[in-house]
This record gives structure tokens, C-alpha cells and sequence, in this order.
């Protein structure tokens, strides 16, 4: 009888009829098969002989974008995040006003955490200034796709906002 455990932690068995060899086979597979599986092969005989696979698979980058619109008021510092996923690990940059990409400098600071397929690009725009409302699009390229978020960054007056955080 062969076993195996999913990354999920739970124990599937299945009967040798089931499986050819040493083999398991994952109709339909998707990102949310990714991870690590446990192949434990018994016949009843101790010791059980186990062994671990990593399965990865690859697919173009998703985007989601958590705040879509952000307001910000003069002076002030404004955060944009976009979350992504992709395998192979995706190339992440960003635009305002569909121009060349953004890079970290006195004005913008960019960074991304990356963890396993997922990414968080964070731009942080500092010292708002009119020049800086407008919409800022983050993108994720691989070499199976490409595909954007888009955030909006208006203005907002201190008075309006004391109202916005009084609510």
C-alpha cells in the first residue's frame, strides 16, 4: 500500500490498484497543489520507507490590490501595496501615469517581501505634493505571462480628513 501526506497534513491512502509504480498523479494541477508531499510506502514489514517531494508549478503572476484608491494629504507619506503570486518568481515594478517604471530615490522608496511564490511590492511616496496624485500601476512579468494593479492617489484636505477619522 502506498501513502502519501499533503502539505495540508492530511493523510490520504490509496490501494496499489490505484497507483503504477511510484508514481502519483495529480489530475488538473494548479498553484493550489504546490508544496510538499510525503510518499510513505509500507507492506506491513517495519520500518515504513518515506520520502519527501517538493511540487511546484508554474503559472503566470496574479495581482491583487487591497486599496484601490488612497487618499493623501499634502506633506503626508502614502503607502501602495499590490500583492502577487507567480512561478516562476515574477519581475515587479512600478509606473505613475502609464510612464517609464518608478525607482527608489529621495521621492519613492520601493521594496518587495517575497515568501515562496507570493510577493507584497510596497511603494512608499513621500512628502505628498500636487505632482503626485495621479495612478500609479504595479505590474508582475514572467515568462508565462503579465498582468497589472492599478491604484488611484488623490488629494485630500487636513480638514477633510479630520472628518474622515472623527467618523
Amino acid at each position: 500500500m502506498f501513502a502519501y501526506l499533503t502539505k495540508f497534513g492530511s493523510l490520504k491512502s490509496c490501494s496499489a490498484e490505484e497507483f503504477e509504480g511510484e508514481q502519483l498523479t495529480i489530475n488538473k494541477v494548479s498553484r493550489l497543489h504546490m508544496g510538499a508531499y510525503l510518499c510513505i510506502a509500507t507492506n506491513g514489514v517495519q520500518p515504513s520507507v518515506s520520502h519527501r517531494i517538493i511540487l511546484n508549478v508554474h503559472f503566470p503572476p496574479m495581482i491583487w490590490v487591497p486599496n484601490q484608491l488612497i487618499a493623501a494629504s499634502m506633506g503626508s507619506d502614502a503607502v501602495l501595496i499590490c500583492n502577487t503570486e507567480s512561478s516562476p518568481k515574477s519581475i515587479n515594478y512600478w509606473t505613475k501615469d502609464d510612464e517609464d517604471a518608478l525607482i527608489s530615490n529621495d521621492k519613492y522608496e520601493i521594496h518587495t517581501v517575497e515568501r515562496l511564490y507570493r510577493a507584497q511590492m510596497i511603494l512608499k511616496i513621500k512628502d505628498i505634493s500636487p505632482n503626485d496624485f495621479g495612478t500609479f500601476k504595479c505590474y508582475a512579468r514572467n515568462s508565462l505571462g503579465s498582468t497589472e494593479g492599478s491604484i488611484k492617489l488623490y488629494g485630500i484636505t487636513p480638514f477633510l480628513l479630520s472628518i474622515i477619522l472623527f467618523l
